[in-house]
């Protein structure tokens, strides 16, 4: 019987680490791949990308204050009391709802 389980924890040790080899390469290969495929780009065009974003972001600014900037100038609007939320049944289906229990009689 032990001889047995000597071997299946031999078959599964094996099998274990074929699993977890394979994994370890093929995330050896993965990180080669992405390292060799990897744009590499001139130092020149980082600078012009850099000085690009600062103009994206400068007229983002821009823009945000150029908007928030009228929406303050304006006068607030008059103090006006909220609308009383509207039911879900109008007063006319309540009282008919009534009326058709009414006619029903006791429920058990």
């Amino acid at each position: 019987m032990s001889h047995n389980l000597e071997l299946v924890l031999q078959i599964t040790a094996i099998g274990m680490g074929l699993v977890f080899g394979a994994i370890v390469l093929f995330w050896g290969l993965m990180a080669v791949l992405v390292r060799l495929a990897a744009d590499r780009e001139p130092p020149a065009a980082a600078a012009a990308d850099r000085a690009l974003k600062q103009q994206a972001a400068a007229l983002a600014v821009a823009v945000a204050l150029a908007e928030a900037a009228p929406a303050a100038a304006q006068t607030p609007a008059p103090n006006v009391p909220p609308q009383p939320a509207t039911a879900l049944v109008s007063a006319w289906q309540a009282v008919m709802r009534a009326n058709q229990l009414s006619q029903r009689g006791p429920v058990r």
